[in-house]
């Protein structure tokens, strides 16, 4: 049996923040779901997972759909 990967609270409230930007800032531009994963080549489960803060998104992919939508994840 797999053990269950656990994360801090700190994990889960930046994955939760960052999909709802996505999910804002795609419904602000009025893409689809579909859309906005053809532009990033993902399927749309994928964004539903980062959307809905899924912990289980590469990390890569998280930044590349923030970067589509223009989301500035660090200060620079």
């Amino acid at each position: 049996m797999e053990k269950q990967r656990t994360y801090s609270l700190y994990a889960r409230e930046a994955v939760m923040l960052i999909g709802e930007q996505v999910k804002l800032e795609r419904k602000r531009r009025q893409w689809t779901e579909q859309n906005l994963a053809d532009r990033a080549g993902i399927s749309r489960a994928t964004l539903q997972k980062i959307e809905r803060g899924g912990m289980g998104c590469a990390i890569g992919i998280v930044f590349e759909v923030s970067a589509l939508l223009g989301i500035q994840l660090f200060e620079s």
